[in-house]
């Protein structure tokens, strides 16, 4: 809602108006009105009274009214979000399980010949070398040397796994090419 919606005049309003639309509000809904009401109505009076009052703070203002407007005008322009050049396309699929041969399924085959490796393999290497840190600070931290022992392993075998999963992918690919 805007501050204009609050005090119930067009945006294109003169000062005069929205202080004759201002005062005429705050004379029914100022709270000394509701002196005798119930406690309820006469907080909704109050809550009413302060929206009053700061949208005639600002719309009464000629410089908070025009900074108003402005950012009025701002929100209300569309925004339009392009994709940037260069990124990744939306369909881009880095890994599959299944054992579909997507690239047959384009018109247009492009490189490569569609072979994936499964999850598991591609996580594996970065997991255990995770997993290695984390022992061995546990490990240097608690003075335990089977713990610490355990990182160095982990961190040992996802060195070797991080050489041996691009083999696999390699391997995998011929015997996609030789089917």
């Amino acid at each position: 809602m805007t501050l204009y919606e609050d005090l119930g005049v067009d945006p294109d309003a003169s000062t005069a108006v929205i202080r004759r639309a201002y005062l005429a509000r705050a004379r029914t809904v100022h709270p000394d009105f509701h002196a005798d009401a119930d406690a309820a109505t006469r907080a909704d009076a109050e809550r009413e009274m302060r929206r009053l009052n700061a949208a005639w703070a600002v719309l009464g203002d000629e410089d908070q009214r025009r900074t108003y407007d402005d950012g009025l005008r701002v929100e209300a322009r569309p925004v339009v979000r392009e994709r940037p050049t260069g990124g990744p396309s939306p369909d881009f699929v880095p890994y599959s399980d299944d054992d579909t041969d997507y690239a047959a399924l384009l018109d247009e085959a492009g490189p490569g010949n569609g072979a994936t490796v499964p999850r598991a393999i591609q996580l594996a290497p970065p997991l255990l070398l995770g997993f290695g840190l984390f022992a061995c600070s546990v490990g240097l931290v608690a003075s335990i040397a089977a713990v610490l022992a355990l990182g160095l392993a982990c961190v040992l075998l996802s060195g070797i796994a991080f050489v041996l999963t691009p083999a696999f992918a390699v391997m995998r690919s011929l015997e996609s090419d030789r089917d």
